[in-house]
């Protein structure tokens, strides 16, 4: 019996058990808008984030209140696919970045108001899973009805899809 003691061991003793590679989940759409300060619901289902093919990104947020309405849209002219900041008042550089906002009759654009901060800050991207992570804070004027100025901002995380 003692002879075959090492061959019984050998297998306890081998290679690790083979298992397969738990696939990871794809992050959760994590999206918010706030107004003036005011938290605004989002509609995750109906906006999106696009990336056409000259790498133009244009971030279309929409309001739970509003599916069908336009909502927030941000353009970023050649985003170069990388975390990082990409400023407004960059307008001027030849990559266009602005934003505008629908809701209802109000109208409102970053190039309508005379100091248009605002910017994008990308925290993570994931080029495989085509996900952004990161925030937004704009400033956009309403045209043609007073002028009011309306600060929008918040955070996501989202997928990016092919325009």
């Amino acid at each position: 019996m003692k002879r075959f003691l090492p061959l019984l061991l050998l297998p306890l003793l081998g290679a690790a058990p083979v298992t397969a590679p738990v696939p990871t989940p794809a992050p959760v759409r994590h999206l918010t808008l706030r107004i003036d300060g005011k938290i605004v619901p989002t509609d995750t289902l109906s906006s999106r984030f696009f990336l056409s093919e000259d790498r133009a990104l244009r971030l279309n947020i929409v309001r739970a209140d509003d599916p069908d309405g336009q909502g927030l849209n941000i353009i970023i002219d050649r985003f170069p696919i990388k975390v990082g900041a990409y400023k407004f008042q960059e307008i001027l550089s030849g990559r266009n970045r602005d934003a505008s906002y629908r809701y209802g009759v109000v109208s409102a654009y970053s190039k309508s108001c005379s100091d248009n901060p605002g910017q994008v800050v990308i925290t993570g991207v994931n080029a495989e899973r085509h996900w952004l992570r990161g925030t937004y804070r704009c400033q956009v004027c309403e045209v043609g009805r007073g002028a009011r100025r309306f600060t929008l901002e918040g955070e996501f995380e989202f997928p990016v899809e092919k325009e």
